[in-house]
């Protein structure tokens, strides 16, 4: 069990470091997650936005965004939009440097 220990741990840890930063998308959640990674940008899928707008729940409010980059092969996306108090991600260079394939990685949404 110290596989599973150690996997509960991790995702304990890193939610409780990442979850401040993930913001919501649609009318609450309803287009799926997006995380802050600078002040007023947001990174999200490419395949849950619908047009060249997007709203962004930050902070418990709904906030209006502009869809800045989409590359649709990565299936990723770049929102600006005011993500007023919320601490950015921290790029952890060494961790960064460290990612190849076969690396697992997590995915959190609230």
């Amino acid at each position: 069990m110290s596989a599973v220990t150690d996997l509960q741990t991790a995702i304990a840890e890193a939610a409780e470091r990442v979850g401040p930063a993930v913001v919501g998308l649609g009318r609450g959640w309803g287009l799926g997650s997006g995380v802050v990674i600078a002040k007023d940008t947001v990174l999200t899928t490419a395949h849950g936005l619908r047009s060249h707008e997007a709203t962004v729940l930050v902070e418990g409010e709904r906030r209006s965004g502009a869809v800045a980059g989409v590359d649709e092969d990565l299936d990723l996306a770049v929102v600006t939009v005011s993500t007023g108090a919320v601490e950015p991600v921290r790029w952890e260079p060494d961790a960064i440097e460290a990612v190849s394939i076969g690396t697992p990685v997590l995915a959190l949404a609230d």
